[in-house]
């Protein structure tokens, strides 16, 4: 079997994604836009605005020259659209936004043009993955055969897990660099892009300082987030006086991070179920998660807190549980999240959808 992949590689998930399905024996073509400078990536250009991913000449000339027998496209307006004028089974990725927001914001023809772009590449795909029901719900109701060609499961990857001398030395490492506090972090992991909810950080990181959490236990990644997103989060809390992380880490870094994690924030306008609620949750962290329904189903069977509100009342609820010194054994519950979410079991939904797209060829 051979599929080519579409997708952003700079992506943690992307990358992730390619790793664990060639490890499990599936021959993977590979394409992303700003990849000049990646191994083993076909280079498809730089990525200069929304009309770059109208150069769906370039898939069509992959897909003739490597013949796959699957395209399997990211982001349903983005590569989804790129990759929707080839002749080969698309299988086509909802990442969340790319339904959810952009035919909801913007201006009036901006919001028109993703409704149609939107309608065509789900009219187009010949199969579609999420990670949320209500993205899926959505889908549905930008075009209503949706729901006889869609699946929703996590498919993000646990990081991998580190020896505990190797833990304890890239931890410290962290500490020396950044110079975290011996007691547990508390963390937030998505970045400060838009979506991600910076101005509700703030308040939560200003509310727990004010009622004496150390700040330096307060720790903010920067993300994917540019010079301009950086200054205006500065403008809403000392971030030097917080941990600041303004740098992308490894995932052994990120993983020594988290283990030393008590709780970690995922509190976007907009998401399915990202790697931000999972990553930190499998090495042991509590989630604090905004009211989102992707967010509602996980919380229904695992351990966290959902954040409706940023009032008085909702942020003494995290911060009695911030100071809650019991001790209360979650091992039951982490084997449950490390069963659902490990890669074997996103690698087997993955060969399940190929399997059935090759055989319905």
């Amino acid at each position: 079997m051979k599929v080519l992949i579409v997708a952003p590689i700079h992506s943690p998930i992307v990358r992730s994604l390619i790793a664990a399905l060639k490890n499990a024996g599936i021959e993977l073509i590979v394409a992303s836009h700003d990849a000049a400078n990646e191994d083993g990536v076909i280079d498809l250009g730089p990525c200069r605005s929304m009309f770059s991913y109208l150069c769906f000449w370039k898939i069509n000339k992959l897909v003739k020259e490597h013949q796959p027998d699957i395209v399997h496209a990211h982001v349903l307006n983005h590569y989804g659209l790129m990759a929707a004028f080839q002749k080969k089974p698309l299988l086509v990725a909802l990442w969340g936004s790319d339904v959810m927001l952009s035919t909801k914001t913007g201006s009036f023809i901006k919001r028109k043009l993703f409704r149609v772009i939107n309608w065509f590449v789900l009219k187009r795909a010949d199969f579609i993955h999420t990670s949320g029901n209500h993205v899926a719900k959505e889908a549905e109701n930008q075009y209503r055969e949706v729901n006889k060609k869609i699946t929703t499961f996590y498919w993000g990857f646990p990081l991998p897990e580190l020896e505990l001398d190797l833990l304890n030395s890239t931890y410290q490492k962290l500490s020396d660099e950044f110079e975290l506090t011996s007691d547990k972090n508390i963390v937030f992991p998505r970045g400060l892009g838009s979506v991600y909810n910076p101005e509700g950080a703030a308040k939560i990181i200003n509310y727990l300082i004010t009622k004496g959490i150390l700040a330096k236990r307060l720790v903010v990644l920067r993300g994917f987030a540019n010079d301009e997103s950086v200054r205006k989060f500065a403008s809403l809390v000392d971030i030097d006086n917080i941990t600041f992380i303004n740098r992308l880490l490894s995932p052994q870094e990120l993983y020594a991070l988290y283990k030393n994690t008590y709780m970690h924030f995922s509190i976007p306008h907009s998401d399915s179920l990202g790697g931000g609620v999972i990553e930190p949750a499998l090495a042991g962290s509590l989630p604090v998660l905004s009211d989102l329904p992707s967010y509602r189903d996980f919380l229904k069977e695992n351990d966290g807190l959902l954040l409706a509100d940023y009032s008085s009342a909702g942020l003494d609820i995290i911060y009695d549980k911030v100071t809650d010194t019991s001790e209360i054994d979650n091992s039951l519950a982490l084997s449950r999240l490390k069963s659902k979410y490990s890669i074997d079991s996103v690698v087997a939904s993955f060969n399940g959808i190929y399997q059935k797209m090759c055989t319905s060829k």
